[in-house]
């Protein structure tokens, strides 16, 4: 799990989505930030006590279901069915958040799971109880989890300063509005 790197580089990506012209010219709407932190953790949310928790001694593995292709597609065509129906836009922004999960997980590499249940119902066992000692080795030898992680709390950080200088930490917190929305 790379708490950093997912609620960061997330919240920059919609942060850049956000200010794009394109963006402005076709959905009209700004971005719930407060969902896109959701929806960039969303798969381990539900993954992680799941997989490594209640089904521990079966499975004990914190990537099954949430972190498939089949479930980022639910999310997604939620997000559609809430976007054309109702125009609510947040189900589009949360399948935003978890396809950019995937992407920081490199799901593609674990096309058993990613795919899954292509390759048949079961998930690949793991070890639960080494995690937190595995993760914890990683996170300072690894740079493939140490570099993401500084650069997500590096923007983490930068969004912070900025809401809280700019005195819009309630307006945030009310609204999830880091900039004004983009009405054109």
């Amino acid at each position: 799990m790379m708490l950093l790197a997912h609620m960061g580089i997330t919240l920059a990506a919609a942060r850049q989505l956000e200010k794009s012209e394109a963006w402005r010219r076709s959905i009209h709407r700004y971005i719930d930030y407060r969902v896109v932190l959701i929806g960039s953790m969303l798969p381990d949310i539900i993954d992680k006590p799941l997989g490594g928790i209640i089904l521990k001694e079966t499975l004990g593995n914190g990537r099954i279901y949430s972190h498939t292709m089949l479930f980022l597609l639910l999310v997604l065509g939620t997000g559609i069915y809430l976007w054309t129906r109702h125009k609510k836009y947040w189900g589009l922004v949360l399948a935003g958040g978890c396809l950019v999960h995937h992407f920081l997980d490199g799901m593609w590499l674990y096309p058993e799971t990613f795919l899954w249940p292509a390759y048949g119902f079961i998930f690949s066992p793991g070890n639960p109880d080494q995690w937190l000692s595995r993760w914890m080795e990683c996170l300072f030898t690894n740079p493939a989890i140490y570099v993401p992680e500084i650069i997500g709390g590096i923007f983490i950080l930068y969004f912070y300063i900025k809401i809280v200088s700019q005195k819009k930490l309630a307006k945030f917190i009310k609204t999830g509005m880091i900039g004004e929305a983009h009405n054109v």
